[in-house]
């Protein structure tokens, strides 16, 4: 059987990470026959590491362009290394692998970042994906109000630089950017509502992918 990648993505605190467990516990009993796989970007892996270190001691000053493109490449090499390590061995397993962020969250947040520095950065970052990449058979793309999701994250303990309201505001436009290029893999969800019912709404478009499978 033939494995299939689900992605979520959206802004900082639009309550992708607590679905996402949601929606892999429902899938172990909706679809107990099938392996379950969830996983993260940034993930635990060296580049991995790294980068979880460099967003959560940047103390709000802006980085030069030879570090914005040094996060760019190890948000790249980290996904390479997730792909390489997990995901193509877990498709070609008939797995049912469900992502916090992926690809598209690079396209998304360096695609800001890197404004300035490369003429349309989005586009570029994607064509720097593309020849690689594994393309997801279904994005959820989590749709929040930047202020809402900016309130939600004041009681984490730890604080991101990507934690901006102007910064995330630009993000989420990049985000609908890219569900516009490819409405057919983009599914949009209503994250202002309780992870329950974000849960119920995701798994329809799941459960729906898997029907055609």
């Amino acid at each position: 059987m033939k494995g299939q990648l689900i992605t979520l993505e959206g802004i900082d605190g639009s309550g992708k990470s607590t679905v996402a467990r949601l929606i892999a516990k429902r899938l172990h009993e909706a679809v107990p026959q099938r392996k379950i796989i969830l996983t993260a970007e940034p993930t635990g892996g060296q580049a991995g590491k790294i980068l979880k270190a460099q967003l959560s001691a940047s103390d709000g000053s802006e980085p030069s362009v030879a570090r914005r493109m040094e996060e760019l490449f190890l948000f790249m090499a980290d996904h390479a290394d997730q792909l390489e390590k997990l995901i193509y061995p877990s498709l070609q397993e008939g797995a049912i692998v469900i992502s916090d962020r992926y690809a598209d969250s690079t396209a998304a947040y360096q695609g800001v970042t890197l404004r300035g520095v490369v003429p349309d950065p989005v586009q570029w970052i994607r064509e720097i994906y593309s020849p690689w990449n594994r393309h997801p058979d279904r994005t959820l793309l989590f749709s929040l109000d930047p202020v809402l999701a900016l309130q939600r994250m004041q009681s984490r303990p730890e604080r991101e630089k990507f934690e901006r309201l102007e910064f995330l505001r630009e993000v989420d436009k990049n985000f609908r950017h890219l569900a516009a290029l490819e409405p057919d893999r983009f599914v949009t969800i209503d994250a202002s509502r309780a992870a329950d019912d974000v849960a119920g709404q995701a798994m329809m478009p799941i459960l729906k992918l898997l029907e055609q499978a």
